[in-house]
């Protein structure tokens, strides 16, 4: 299994990069920020499956505080993000919003502060129901530990939820204006970089990563809840200090599949960010430039190696030569 996490990771991480460009000149902050969070979580999760494969050490206990922060603020970067991609998109098939310089840098830096800010409060808040610094599991590497409680209800779950349920409200309204007023929508942004394709592809991507976000909120809160609430006050007791290593045998089956299935969902998250972008036109011919700047680099690489070696043996025959002069 470890050789699947850390393949599919590092190619997710990889093709989460390709829309990027087009959506930062389209100016689309909450999709860049999707593909950033999922190239970081993805990343992290190829390191950890090279570095934890087969033990359950602490390398480095800094790279385990950011790495599981990451971790956990992804729960509610992704649903935030899509929940801005909506009320963008459901502003301009209403023709709510004006297009002027100021109202499009007053959205900027809000988008930033929700995809962006939201995330690092939500992963610092979860210290109030972090009984330790964080888990180690065999394999998987760093996660933040969590006491269940009626608190982690309200602070680890529930946001995420949250924010995934507006998320498809709002969509629905934008699909209800997007009929009603689809021809006018058309003809007004012809000569924008939005057309009517790339309008339901956006939010096709937002309702696919919103119910994946779901599905892994539900998943983690059945997992971890299994034994049902725990008392706050009587038993929670917090030791910053203290780290708990799992080995693969040492790790509950219910965790180990909890992990399996939250990895899985991240990379589908992926593919639904990337396939849903290389539907487009835009997106296939971006695929394919990046292709081809790929095939000429290795290309490249091995015309450069084979010179080389052409070379090297150059050089050794006219010294053997020389010798015997």
């Amino acid at each position: 299994m470890q050789t699947e996490i850390l393949v599919l990771s590092f190619i997710s991480g990889v093709l989460v990069l390709f829309p990027l460009p087009w959506y930062c000149r389209a100016g689309n902050i909450a999709a860049m920020s999707i593909g950033i969070w999922l190239f970081v979580v993805n990343t992290i999760n190829a390191i950890d499956a090279l570095r934890w494969t087969g033990t359950y050490q602490i390398p480095s206990l800094i790279w385990c505080d950011i790495t599981s922060a990451l971790i956990t603020a992804v729960n509610v970067a992704i649903p935030a993000a899509c929940l801005c991609i909506c009320i963008h998109l459901e502003r301009m098939a209403s023709f709510c919003q004006s297009s002027t310089s100021i109202t499009k840098r007053r959205r900027i830096l809000l988008e930033c502060l929700i995809c962006f800010g939201v995330p690092l409060v939500y992963a610092a808040l979860h210290i109030i129901v972090q009984p330790r610094r964080f888990d180690v599991y065999e394999n998987f590497g760093c996660r933040s530990a969590i006491y269940p409680s009626v608190a982690t209800l309200f602070v680890v779950w529930i946001p995420p939820l949250a924010l995934s349920f507006l998320t498809i409200f709002f969509a629905g309204i934008t699909w209800r204006h997007f009929l009603l007023h689809g021809v006018q929508f058309s003809r007004t942004r012809t000569s924008s970089s939005l057309t009517s394709g790339a309008y339901i592809r956006l939010v096709s991507m937002a309702i696919s990563e919103v119910i994946c976000t779901i599905v892994a909120t539900v998943v983690a809160m059945s997992f971890n809840l299994s034994s049902g609430l725990a008392p706050w006050a009587a038993d929670f007791t917090r030791d910053l200090t203290e780290v708990l290593s799992f080995s693969s045998a040492a790790t509950p089956k219910p965790i180990t599949a909890m992990l399996i299935t939250e990895w899985a969902i991240l990379i589908a998250q992926s593919f639904f960010f990337v396939g849903l972008f290389v539907l487009g036109e835009e997106g296939r011919s971006r695929l394919y430039e990046a292709l081809q700047v790929m095939r000429r680099a290795f290309s490249f690489c091995g015309r450069r190696s084979t010179c080389i070696g052409e070379l090297k043996g150059t050089c050794i025959t006219e010294r053997y030569v020389s010798l015997y002069r």
